[in-house]
């Protein structure tokens, strides 16, 4: 299993979308990337953690999916932070460090850590949200069996 370690705020800041609704309402931006990370690993095995500098007013860290938390740096920056949590893991090698930021990229590699940059990460959340609207919804028992009545009667003509 992989664990993505995300660096939110650097990841939001390379869209251009998402920085100027970053710009207008933080927090309503932070709120849309998030959704857009649980869409993403919602159906996956991997554990992803979003990071974002400063605080909570409620928690530092908080869940919010089966694989998806989200940690505030507090006193930290988010970098900081992710660069302790890489040190204090057991197998680096299952990190999979996202961020454009170059010390903390360059911090990660020494520790064999996989990188995806905030651009190729934006691009994976949004081929994953085109593969969900062309797939079609799943039809409820009545309404498949109202259809195969169809069938069967177009059949007998």
């Amino acid at each position: 299993m992989l664990v993505y370690l995300i660096d939110g705020n650097n990841v939001i800041r390379a869209n251009p979308d998402w920085n100027r609704l970053f710009i207008d309402n933080p927090e309503n931006a932070k709120n849309y990337f998030v959704q857009k990370v649980v869409d993403y690993f919602k159906d996956k095995k991997n554990q992803a953690t979003i990071f974002f500098d400063g605080f909570s007013f409620v928690y530092s860290f908080s869940k919010v999916s089966n694989n998806v938390s989200i940690k505030h740096a507090k006193n930290k920056t988010a970098d900081e932070t992710i660069l302790i949590t890489i040190e204090k893991s057991k197998n680096p090698k299952n990190l999979v460090i996202v961020t454009n930021d170059v010390p903390l990229s360059s911090k990660a590699k020494l520790y064999q850590c996989r990188l995806i940059s905030s651009d190729e990460f934006i691009n994976m959340l949004a081929s994953k949200n085109v593969k969900s609207k062309d797939k079609p919804e799943e039809l409820s028992k009545s309404e498949y069996e109202y259809w195969l009545r169809i069938f069967r009667e177009n059949e007998e003509d």
